[in-house]
């Protein structure tokens, strides 16, 4: 310890405590620990109470040690010293002996926790601090209490699930007077609700001695309960009605009746007359009122005509801000009554031409809703949005095996389950979590009245107000969105073209956005539509790293619109990934042509379908599949020739043999073909050399095999081998020759995976009772 320190703690010399202060934290940094033990030893000592001396030296070491801290940021080795110190304070009476009288350790105390919470953001500290500073919750110095209230506040910000543990001590603490603890139950109540729920009568009944900022933090426990619970305030409304007169409260008590209401509606039967009153006094809370009377009315025909006789008369009284709200409770009315909504038609008729652009659009869909009861077209109208970073949109059922490592995947279910969804129910699920006017009814059961509410949530999400209307609180202005009155327009054309397209061009199961090493490229999966036992892509797919992206994802498209019960939109679920797949490819290419100008144009020309048969061609796509006109999809060789499983695999394995010329050579230029003898049986293609000599390579290590072909006729002439390093370049005599190597060693390599992943090879089942024929000889 520094002589200064030593000499003033152990003398108690306070001519020399000021000196402390000409000290450079530096110097005292490494003794600040021992410091606050020597200080505790003090403070712990009887006399300590009734000298003064100690005192004013104490309280000049605990000036200069917390500054130290601060300035070297070293609290989080000096905390378990102060929280000693702490501790030693708590063990002693903090009331005041009068009024001028301040207790010593009380003094202490309140400089500790000013220096521990000055930190309250680092969870160590907290850790230590928080389970001895709430013990001083239950002191009876007036000051430091509502201190503790302060640094708790302060302290949940960051640490609710720490501070939450002590929830029944702090609603103890509360209905003990200690109001100011008030602010810290909003933090924390999510965390630990009980001991609120099991005190509530009696929260409310404090709420007449709290203050202002107090009434405000209970409220909004109270609204909390509200989205939860509700049924457990209902006894409490009456209070909450006299309380509206609060102007600080009243938005938080009408947005906590709006949730109540949404919950049972019938609990405000008898306060309806109060919040008519109410809103004709304050109009500004209009929108709020409008909608626990929208409630109200789906309790019956009777409740319903007398919730829109109000509104309707509200049409010409209020300013536009709450004519939002009103048109959307009388939209949602006139659904589950659409007469209601005939008898009123010329009231709403009058604010066609309003100012504002959201009530103009409420009131045109309020007439296209009266139309449609009529049996007139109905005309949709839903908001535009494309979010999402989802790079990938599968069509149909893709295989289960893994995607690659650095690619996001998105699956669709099966045609008509997730497409078939219409863009206003996928809206209405989302503004349900994210409007503050909506509320959820999942639990209630189906009626009329939970139709009514499942409208005007979903209403809530349809309309916005333009930015120089904009108001807290409401929902922004639909835009029309092109997707769909696209597809709506031409539904049956693309159902069409895609059920005639589809024998000619297969559709990828899958289309990824693949990061290279220089740059983004799209990737497709091909399926086989099969999938047999003897499939050769059981558990594999065909990839293409295509060169045409515009063409495959508008091709996408019209594939997921054609599988699809009803018109889908950007909302949908696989429009909104397509348009991220393609957003993500064509973002670093500065491509002024938008997804949506792409959906919406033609559809893809001759031209355009050959270039994609070309690049299917050009990675040997039909060597391996072909169409299947009995079962409507494309599938590989052997689930459309199963008859050739005798012919290839005669006792169980793919077998054959035969001349066939390899090319070799160091470099491309100067590789020539040479003739060897090449036998495919079991797991293993073995060649002859002149000299006696074999050479194995295993087929497991076989990525891949396809036909090269050239010229105009696409006459295969040879075929290639992929391993993980190297390919092998073959030739044999005729066409034929060449399809049967090709198909044998696909087999073998089904097979070798098969074996890899543990499966059971259905192949061998199959072929252990045959009788062994003659190896299939093939020759230059």
């Amino acid at each position: 310890m520094h002589k200064l320190f030593d000499e003033v703690l152990a003398k108690r010399d306070l001519s020399k405590a000021g000196e402390l202060f000409s000290l450079e934290d530096a110097d005292i940094q490494e003794d600040l620990s021992e410091v606050l033990n020597r200080i505790c030893d003090i403070a712990g000592r009887e006399e300590y109470i009734t000298s003064d001396n100690d005192q004013s030296v104490v309280e000049i070491c605990i000036t200069r040690v917390t500054s130290a801290i601060r300035e070297t940021g070293t609290i989080e080795s000096n905390c378990k010293g102060l929280v000693k110190l702490l501790e030693v304070c708590n063990k002693y009476n903090l009331k005041p002996l009068s009024k001028d009288a301040e207790p010593p350790h009380a003094k202490i105390a309140s400089d500790i926790m000013s220096c521990l919470f000055m930190h309250y953001n680092k969870m160590k500290v907290m850790e230590q601090a928080i389970p001895v500073v709430v013990k001083f919750l239950s002191c009876e110095h007036k000051e430091l209490s509502h201190n503790v209230s302060s640094y708790l506040s302060l302290a949940a910000i960051d640490n609710a699930d720490m501070l939450a543990k002590y929830m029944e001590l702090i609603v103890t603490s509360i209905l003990k007077g200690r109001y100011a603890l008030t602010r810290v139950l909003p933090q924390i109540f999510s965390q630990n609700k009980e001991p609120v729920l099991r005190k509530l009568s009696n929260l409310v009944e404090i709420m007449d001695a709290c203050g202002v900022s107090e009434r405000v933090s209970l409220v909004q426990v109270f609204g909390m309960v509200a989205k939860n619970t509700p049924k457990l305030e209902e006894p409490f409304i009456p209070t909450f009605c006299e309380l509206l007169s609060v102007s600080t409260l009243a938005p938080l008590i009408l947005s906590m009746f709006v949730d109540m209401a949404t919950a049972n509606p019938s609990a405000f039967l008898s306060h309806v007359i109060n919040l008519k009153h109410f809103a004709e006094e304050q109009p500004i809370y209009m929108h709020q009122v409008v909608q626990v009377i929208g409630a109200t009315g789906t309790l019956g025909k009777d409740e319903a005509k007398k919730s829109m006789e109000y509104m309707v008369s509200q049409l010409g009284m209020t300013d536009h801000t709450a004519l939002v709200a009103i048109l959307q409770e009388v939209k949602a009315l006139g659904i589950a009554h659409p007469q209601l909504l005939m008898e009123n038609m010329a009231e709403i008729n009058k604010l066609s031409q309003s100012g504002s652009s959201a009530v103009r659009i409420l009131v045109q869909q309020i007439k296209e809703e009266n139309k449609k009861y009529n049996g007139q077209k109905e005309m949709r109208s839903v908001s535009s949005q494309t979010e999402g970073t989802v790079t990938i949109i599968t069509v149909g059922n893709p295989p289960s095996s893994a995607y690659p490592s650095n690619v996001v995947g998105v699956r669709q279910g099966t045609a008509g389950s997730a497409s078939s969804r219409s863009s206003q129910q996928s809206l209405a699920r989302s503004s349900r979590t994210s409007s503050s006017n909506v509320r959820l009814h999942s639990e209630r059961p189906s009626s009329p009245a939970s139709l009514y509410l499942s409208d005007r949530t979903s209403l809530n999400s349809a309309l916005t107000l333009a930015s120089n209307h904009m108001v807290p609180g409401l929902p922004p202005e639909p835009l029309r969105d092109g997707v769909q009155h696209f597809c709506e327009k031409h539904m049956s054309s693309i159902r069409t073209f895609i059920n005639n397209l589809s024998a000619r061009i297969p559709l990828p199961s899958k289309c990824s956005i693949v990061d290279g090493r220089h740059k983004r490229f799209v990737r497709l999966n091909f399926q086989c539509g099969c999938r047999g036992e003897q499939c050769l892509y059981h558990k594999d797919v065909f990839t293409l790293n295509t060169k045409l992206p515009k063409i495959w994802i508008h091709l996408m498209f019209l594939a997921v619109q054609a599988n699809s019960t009803s018109a889908l939109s950007q909302q949908d679920q696989n429009v909104s990934c397509l348009k991220a797949c393609w957003d993500a490819y064509f973002a670093d290419r500065g491509s002024n042509s938008g997804f949506l100008t792409l959906v919406t144009s033609s559809f893809p020309s001759t031209k355009d379908q050959d270039a994609l048969l070309q690049e299917l061609h050009n990675v040997r796509y039909f060597d391996v599949f072909e169409f299947n006109a009995a079962k409507n999809c494309w599938a590989c060789f052997m689930c459309n020739h199963p008859e050739k499983l005798n012919e290839l695999m005669p006792d169980g394995s793919p077998l054959i043999a035969g001349q066939l010329k390899e090319k070799k050579g160091r470099w491309k230029f100067l590789k020539r073909w040479k003739t060897r003898y090449f036998t495919l049986s079991g797991s293993h293609i073995t060649c002859s050399k002149s000299d006696s000599r074999k050479e194995s390579l295993p087929v497991s290590q076989i990525q891949s095999v396809k036909a090269v072909r050239k010229g105009i006729r696409d006459i295969p002439k040879a075929f290639e081998i992929f391993t993980a390093d190297q390919n092998y370049v073959f030739k044999a005599k005729g066409q034929q020759n060449i399809e049967s190597w090709v198909q044998c060693i696909h087999l073998a390599v089904a097979k070798s995976q098969r074996r890899q992943m543990g499966e059971e090879d259905p192949l061998e089942n199959i072929m252990l009772e045959r009788p062994r024929l003659q190896m299939k000889d093939t020759k230059l």
